[in-house]
């Protein structure tokens, strides 16, 4: 009977460690109905500036809808698209994360490594509405295999802190 309780601690920390790892978060309820099939015509570093220039890309701002657009698309309110504040952002959740020691530059991928956006964001292109988790896991794994498929560096002094 003494070993009962350590046998059901243990399984309660292995069925909680996958839990963590196995399962996906919930999905993420973003403030806009975004289609990303209707605007596949225009170029990810439109809307997601820094892409090509910088080590992070940015999520849209209201500016860059309405370079396009006259009117308020589904989820934003009339009197925040028509406001004179130009910095006014639209509060997108960010569903792609790395860690904090990952170092991760969108210049270097795609300018240099000629990468797809599709390579790490799949099928983000035909989505007609917007993630509610990230599309794919990036995890050692995956940023090894690509590497190892693109012939890219696998010194971990290139990528981590």
């Amino acid at each position: 009977m003494s070993q009962r309780p350590w046998t059901l601690a243990l399984l309660a920390l292995v069925v909680a460690i996958a839990w963590i790892l196995v399962m996906p978060a919930l999905p993420i309820a973003q403030p806009a109905v975004f289609n990303h099939a209707r605007h596949r015509a225009v170029a990810c570093a439109t809307c997601h500036r820094g892409v090509e220039s910088s080590s992070r890309a940015t999520l849209p701002a209201l500016a860059d809808c309405q370079r396009c657009h006259a009117t308020a698309p589904p989820g934003i309110d009339a009197a925040q698209w028509q406001g004179s504040d130009p910095a006014r952002q639209i509060t997108w959740i960010q569903v792609t994360r790395l860690p904090d020691h990952v170092m991760f530059s969108h210049r270097r991928h795609v300018v240099s490594g000629r990468l797809a956006c599709a390579s790490c964001h799949a099928d983000i292109g035909d989505r007609t509405t917007p993630p509610g988790a990230a599309p794919v896991r990036l995890d050692m794994k995956a940023c090894l295999s690509c590497h190892r498929r693109e012939g890219a560096s696998e010194d971990c002094d290139g990528c981590h802190r």
